[in-house]
């Protein structure tokens, strides 16, 4: 399903009952910075997810694994699930970690993956970038395809490294 931006505005501005509203220049100049803002992290989100695979939101990584709220955080807490933080602050999951089959469940070795992380001080958009990068030690798989194949010994490993030289 695809919705044009254009009708997302109109009916935001219907709902809001501001549609015939007149703006100054002041007025005008604040909506035009939220609309600027708005669209650069649509942009920028959908480079990340090209790059990464989709960010689902808490509710869809919910839905996505049959969970609870209270599972998924405490698979986050058992490094089982990467959640991402935005710069605005909202949180979203990375989809890469979950297996493609319904209902998702982590991908075997995902958890050994991100412990060998867990002790160098990277953002998770960076450890969801790596998972998500060929790397010519894998046979110029991602770390992802590597575990779906069942490498998971190599997979960590490189990753200890890779959090070593971050963590240097």
């Amino acid at each position: 399903m695809s919705t044009p931006l254009k009708k997302v505005v109109d009916d935001q501005l219907a709902a809001s009952g501001m549609a015939a509203e007149q703006l100054d220049d002041v007025d005008a100049k604040y909506v035009a910075a939220g609309v600027k803002n708005v669209l650069s992290n649509l942009k920028a989100r959908r480079a990340w997810e090209n790059h990464i695979g989709a960010i689902l939101t808490h509710k869809q990584a919910v839905d996505a694994t049959g969970w609870s709220k209270q599972a998924l955080s405490q698979a986050v807490r058992d490094n089982r699930v990467l959640r991402l933080t935005a710069a605005d602050g909202s949180i979203g999951y990375w989809s890469g970690g979950l297996t493609d089959t319904t209902p998702h469940i982590p991908i075997p070795g995902i958890k050994e993956v991100l412990k060998a992380w867990a002790h160098a001080d990277v953002q998770s958009w960076t450890i969801a970038s790596w998972m998500s990068s060929r790397q010519p030690e894998l046979g110029d798989r991602t770390p992802r395809q590597a575990l779906l194949d069942g490498d998971t010994t190599d997979v960590v490993t490189l990753a200890r490294r890779a959090a070593e030289r971050l963590a240097s």
